[in-house]
C-alpha cells in the first residue's frame, strides 16, 4: 500500500518541515479570499451562498488528490457558475428548492462525463491547446480578474467586465458614486503586499496586507462610511445530499451536463497548465480529466454545485508560496474553521482589501514577457495569442478558448498542407559526405538523377501544393532519367498522397524519366504497399537506403554521358567516365 500510494501521489515524499510552513500559509491565505469569492459564485450560478462554500471546501480536496496538478485550485468558478444558471434558469426558479436539485445532479451528470472521458484517456485532445492560446488565455484571464475587482475597490455599482463596452462607460461616469474610504483601504493592502514583498519574499505578504488593510479600515471606520465588509458567516458544513436521476430529470439535464462537462475540462486543463508553466510541473491530463470528474461526481454527494479550476485562487495559492497539495488541504480545512469557529473575527475584513489582492494577483498573472517575445520571434504565435487575448476580454473566457485553438489548427493545418520538398545532392563537410538541400548550399545535380525528399506529411490537404513543388521541378530541371523519392521525412501517408505518388509514376515514364523510391521505415513500406504504390514503381525500384538506390541505379546510367560530364557528383563519376571513356573508345566509328 504505502508504494502505492507514494506512486499515485509522488509529492508525499517532498513533505517535510518547511513545506509544511509555507502550505500552511498558503493555506491560510487561499481560504481567506475563499469565502467572499463562495459568495459571490453561488449568487451567480442563483444559488445560497453556503453552496459556494459547500464546493470551495469538498472539491478542492477531491481534484487535488485525483488529478495531476499540484497547485491548481478547483472549485466555484465565473465561468461555470454562470453557465449553470443559464442552463437552469429556463427549466427552473432559481434559488428555489428544485433549482438547487438540479443544480446537484446536473453536477452528479457532467462529473460522470468527465470521469468517463478521463478513463478513456482523451486528456491527449488538450494537447491542441497550444502554448500561445494558454499566454493569451492567462494574459485575458487576468485581465478579467482585476477589472471584476474594479466594482469592490471602488464599491460602486458596475456591469460585468465581461461586457466590457457596458463595463468601460459605466466606469468613465461613475465619478461621484466612487467611495473614497474603499479606494484608499484598497491602494493601502497593495502597496502593503509590494512592500512586504520586497522586504523578504519569505513573508506571507498576502496574508500581511489583508491584516494591514483590515486594521488600516478599523481606523478609518469602514463600516460607518459605507465600506462593505465580508459580515457575520454562519456554520457551513457540507450535508449529504441525494442525487434526483429520473428519467424526467436526465432528458432535461443531459444536454447541458455535456457542455458544462466539456468546458470545465477544457478550463481546468487550460488553468493547470498555465499554472505549470510558472511551477515546471508536468501535467496528466488524463489523470486531471478522472480529478475533476472525481470532484463533481463525489462533490455533488456532498452538496457541491459545479466546480472547476480557479485562475484566482491558483494564482494566490502559488504566489503565496504554496509547496505541494497539501496547501490545498489546509485551505478547505481552514475554510471549514474559519466558517465555523471564528468567523466574527474575519466578517471585519473590508471587501476593498480583499479586491486589490485580488487585482494584484491578476497583474502578475499578465504574461508580459512570453508576448514581447513572440513579438520579436513569431507573427503566428503572436496573432494566436493576442486573438485569444481579445476573445477572453471581449466575449467569454470559453470563447477565447476554443478561437484560440481553432486558430491554433488552422496554422497548424496550413503548415502541414505546406510539406518540405527538397532536391538533394552530396556535400563533403568536417563529418563526413552527406546530401543537402542544392538551393541552401548551392550544389550541382547529376544530369541523369534527381533525389527528392518529402519533409512532412502525404495526405489529401498537401496533395495541391506537392503537385505544384513538382511542376516547378519538372519545368526547372527537365530530362532526367532517373527520379530517386527519399521517404524517410513522411510523417504520413493516406490513400489521396499515394494516388498522387502513382500519378507521379505514370506522368514521368511518359517522359521517359523512372521513379524510385528509397523506404527506410516499415510503417511507409506498409502503406506504401496497401495503397498499391509499390505495385505500380515495382519491387525492383525500392530500396532502403540511398546507397543501394545509387548501387543500383549506376548499372542503368548512360555511361557515355557520365565521360562528357565535369560535375563529379559522386564519388563513383570518376570511375563512372572512365568506364564510359573505354566504352566510346571501344565503339566503332561509323
Amino acid at each position: 500500500m504505502p508504494n502505492t500510494l507514494r506512486r499515485w501521489l509522488p509529492w508525499l515524499t517532498l513533505v517535510n518541515g518547511s513545506t509544511v510552513k509555507a502550505d500552511f500559509i498558503a493555506g491560510l491565505t487561499c481560504a481567506s479570499m475563499s469565502i467572499p469569492q463562495g459568495i459571490a459564485f453561488a449568487a451567480i450560478a442563483g444559488l445560497p451562498a453556503e453552496y459556494g462554500f459547500y464546493s470551495a471546501i469538498v472539491a478542492p480536496i477531491i481534484a487535488v488528490l485525483f488529478g495531476s496538478s499540484w497547485h491548481m485550485v478547483c472549485g466555484p468558478a465565473t465561468a461555470i457558475s454562470a453557465l449553470l444558471f443559464s442552463s437552469l434558469s429556463g427549466l427552473y426558479v432559481p434559488g428555489s428548492a428544485e433549482f438547487i436539485q438540479a443544480a446537484l445532479a446536473i453536477t452528479f451528470l457532467a462529473g460522470l462525463i468527465q470521469l468517463a472521458l478521463g478513463l478513456a484517456k482523451l486528456g491527449n485532445l488538450t494537447n491542441f491547446v497550444s502554448h500561445a492560446v494558454m499566454v493569451g488565455f492567462i494574459t485575458g484571464a487576468a485581465f478579467l480578474i482585476m477589472l471584476s475587482q474594479v466594482q469592490h475597490a471602488l464599491t460602486a455599482d458596475l456591469p460585468r467586465p465581461e461586457n466590457l463596452s457596458s463595463f468601460l462607460k459605466a466606469l468613465l461616469h461613475i465619478g461621484p458614486a466612487t467611495n473614497m474610504y474603499s479606494v484608499s483601504i484598497c491602494l493601502v493592502t497593495v502597496l502593503a503586499a509590494i512592500i512586504i514583498r520586497k522586504i523578504s519574499a519569505k513573508l506571507p505578504h498576502y496574508l500581511l496586507a489583508l491584516i494591514a488593510g483590515s486594521v488600516f479600515g478599523y481606523f478609518l471606520n469602514a463600516g460607518a462610511n459605507n465600506v462593505p465588509l465580508v459580515g457575520e458567516l454562519n456554520e457551513a458544513i457540507p450535508p449529504f445530499a441525494l442525487i434526483d436521476l429520473s428519467s424526467n430529470t436526465l432528458r432535461e439535464l443531459l444536454p447541458g451536463a455535456v457542455v458544462l462537462a466539456l468546458i470545465g475540462l477544457l478550463e481546468a486543463a487550460s488553468i493547470a497548465k498555465a499554472i505549470a508553466l510558472k511551477t515546471h510541473q508536468e501535467i496528466d491530463t488524463n489523470r486531471e480529466f478522472i480529478g475533476q470528474g472525481m470532484s463533481n461526481t463525489v462533490g455533488s454527494l456532498f452538496s457541491n454545485y459545479m466546480s472547476s479550476g480557479s485562475f484566482t485562487r491558483s494564482g494566490i495559492n502559488v504566489e503565496a508560496g504554496a509547496q505541494t497539495p497539501l496547501a490545498i488541504i489546509f485551505s478547505s480545512v481552514f475554510l471549514l474553521l474559519i466558517l465555523s469557529l471564528i468567523a466574527p473575527l474575519f466578517s471585519h475584513l473590508p471587501i476593498p482589501a480583499m479586491a486589490g489582492i485580488i487585482m494584484l494577483v491578476g497583474w502578475r498573472l499578465i504574461e508580459f514577457k512570453e508576448l514581447l517575445h513572440y513579438a520579436k520571434t513569431s507573427r503566428a504565435e503572436l496573432s494566436i495569442a493576442m486573438v485569444t487575448l481579445l476573445s477572453t476580454i471581449g466575449i467569454s473566457l470559453e470563447f477565447g478558448i476554443l478561437v484560440g485553438v481553432g486558430l491554433s489548427l488552422a496554422l497548424f493545418l496550413n503548415q502541414t498542407a505546406k510539406p518540405n520538398v527538397r532536391i538533394l545532392a552530396p556535400m563533403d563537410t568536417h563529418e563526413g559526405r552527406y546530401f543537402h538541400n542544392i538551393m541552401h548550399f548551392d550544389l550541382e545535380t547529376c544530369p541523369q538523377i534527381h533525389f527528392i525528399r518529402l519533409d512532412g506529411p502525404l495526405y489529401f490537404g498537401s496533395v495541391d501544393y506537392m503537385s505544384k513543388q513538382f511542376q516547378l521541378i519538372e519545368h526547372d530541371y527537365p530530362h532526367k532519367d532517373h527520379w530517386v523519392i527519399l521517404c524517410r521525412g513522411l510523417s504520413a501517408i493516406d490513400m489521396q498522397g499515394a494516388h498522387f505518388l502513382k500519378q507521379l509514376v505514370d506522368r514521368r515514364r511518359e517522359e521517359n524519366t523512372q521513379i524510385h523510391l528509397v523506404v527506410r521505415y516499415l510503417w511507409q513500406l506498409d502503406l506504401l504497399e496497401r495503397f498499391g504504390v509499390l505495385d505500380k514503381v515495382g519491387a525492383d525500384h525500392t530500396y532502403p537506403a540511398k546507397g543501394v538506390a545509387v548501387e543500383k541505379i549506376e548499372r542503368d546510367m548512360n555511361l557515355k554521358q557520365c565521360a562528357a560530364c565535369e560535375k563529379n557528383v559522386f564519388r563513383e563519376c570518376q570511375q563512372r567516365k572512365r568506364k564510359g571513356e573505354t566504352l566510346i573508345a571501344k565503339t566503332p566509328i561509323k
